[in-house]
């Protein structure tokens, strides 16, 4: 049914709670939303109640909270404008940083980022001590450093400059 059909059959008071409840629903209770659309504050919880059972009450918040879910509704062209306004509002600031995590995530958006995992399974306990002293060595081989260093001997607290060898 037509939104305008629903909302011609409510009162005054009726559409002001139903606005409340679905705009301001996430901050005030039902009992405050139908205080402040002038319902009586003793019958303020019966009155909220009984509003809800109401069948062109409960459709008209139906369709309110349908046209809220439109409004904020996400979608890829929604989104990348979205992103490409912050993106240019963060650099007219000269906030650099937040410009290009605008630009690099409309990027990933559009796909043309690609994350890249490799999940491999099994464990150390899995492997023969051969293989396991084999990754080993294999590790500390990658793991050298080259160039210059300063080792510190704890007990002198003298420095010692030294140099790798290949």
């Amino acid at each position: 049914m037509d939104i305008d059909i629903i909302r011609d059959r409510l009162t005054p008071k009726q559409i002001k709670f139903c606005v409340l409840l679905v705009e301001r629903g996430d901050e005030l209770s039902a009992k405050e939303c139908a205080i402040q659309a002038g319902y009586s504050e003793k019958a303020a919880i019966q009155s909220a109640s009984n509003l809800k059972q109401i069948p062109h009450v409960a459709e008209y918040i139906r369709e309110l909270r349908n046209q809220e879910e439109k409004r904020y509704e996400v979608n890829l062209h929604r989104h990348l404008k979205r992103l490409d306004q912050l993106s240019k509002g963060a650099e007219d600031k000269g906030n650099w940083n937040a410009a290009v995590q605008a630009e690099k995530s409309r990027g990933q958006v559009a796909g043309l980022y690609i994350d890249r995992k490799e999940i491999m399974h099994g464990s150390i306990d899995q492997l023969s001590r051969e293989e396991v002293d084999k990754l080993l060595t294999d590790m500390d081989k990658k793991l050298t450093i080259e160039g210059n260093f300063t080792v510190h001997d704890e007990e002198t607290g003298n420095e010692i400059l030294e140099k790798n060898k290949k």
